[in-house]
Formats: C-alpha cells, sequence, structure tokens
C-alpha cells in the first residue's frame, strides 16, 4: 500500500532518474533559500560587499594616568601588552591603572581576571564600555615572579623583580 503522494516508476531506470533529479532539484532550492536569505541581510545576492565592521572589535588598552592628580605612570599611554612585556616591575608595591579605550557607544561587556591573584590583583573584575582597571602588584619578597592577566580579551604577561 501506498501512502499519499508517493511516485510508482515502470523500472529502475526512471526511478534512478527521478532520484537524480530530486537530488539536484533539493540543492539547488537550499541554495537559492540562502541565497534569498543573505539577499535581506547584503544588498545584491552573488555580490561580494565588505562586512561592516563592529564597533566594539577595535578595543585598545593603554597604561594610564590615575584622575586624582598622582604623578604620571611609568609608560602612560603605551599599549599595555607591548609596556608589560618589555618592563620588569620593581619588588616594591606597585599600582597601574590601564584604559580600556572601546568605541564611544559600545557597551560590550569585559573581564579583568589574573591567573595569579597573589602577583596581581585587579579592580573591577569587569565592566561594560570604555572603563579603567586598577592592577595591584603587592611587595615581593621572593624570587622574581611573573603572572598572566587578561584584560577584555587581551592577555599580557607581567613580571615583577624579586628581592
Amino acid at each position: 500500500m501506498r501512502g499519499k503522494g508517493s511516485l510508482f516508476f515502470v523500472n529502475a531506470s526512471a526511478a534512478k532518474q527521478h532520484r537524480s533529479f530530486m537530488k539536484m532539484f533539493s540543492l539547488s532550492s537550499v541554495l537559492l533559500l540562502a541565497c534569498v536569505a543573505v539577499a535581506t541581510m547584503v544588498a545584491g545576492c552573488g555580490t561580494t560587499s565588505p562586512s561592516p565592521v563592529d564597533p566594539c572589535s577595535n578595543t585598545t588598552i593603554t597604561i594610564g594616568r590615575f584622575t586624582n592628580g598622582s604623578p604620571v605612570s611609568p609608560g602612560q599611554g603605551q599599549v599595555w601588552t607591548t609596556y608589560f612585556a618589555a618592563t620588569v616591575l620593581p619588588s616594591t608595591a606597585t599600582v597601574y591603572v590601564v584604559d580600556l579605550n572601546i568605541a564611544a557607544g559600545c557597551k560590550a561587556p569585559w573581564i579583568a581576571a589574573s591567573a595569579d591573584t597573589s602577583a596581581v590583583q585587579l579592580s573591577p573584575a569587569s565592566g561594560l564600555g570604555q572603563g579603567q582597571v586598577e592592577l595591584f602588584m603587592p611587595a615581593n619578597n621572593g624570587a622574581q615572579r611573573s603572572t598572566r592577566v587578561t584584560i577584555a580579551d587581551q592577555t599580557a604577561t607581567i613580571t615583577q623583580g624579586g628581592r
């Protein structure tokens, strides 16, 4: 018993041709539907238009300055990953502020995390859009130490000298 809409073929050759046609028809239908979906997002299906740039993806993090009138931090204005990669901080307690230079109006969430919180403490641990993160390195009475710090998906290794 055949269900409603089923086809009956006289020979195997006709059935094979039908299956081949259906595969081709199915593939072209999928491509057509994909083209229609893309056409609603990009003007002109089949053309190569540049993707819009996400303003939140262009984040630069630089060494900043405390707003309380403290002296200028060493490295102020430099990209933080470059500065900390080239600098061994003193063994004494040290505080830095880094500025998250994110496009105005971008409210993308970010996280600040230290692999070793006894070596580098961060505040705040998260935020939205532009902001500042304070990095505090307590005095190091032992051997030189390094830890990885990640802020807004950018990672730097911070090294502090020992005594």
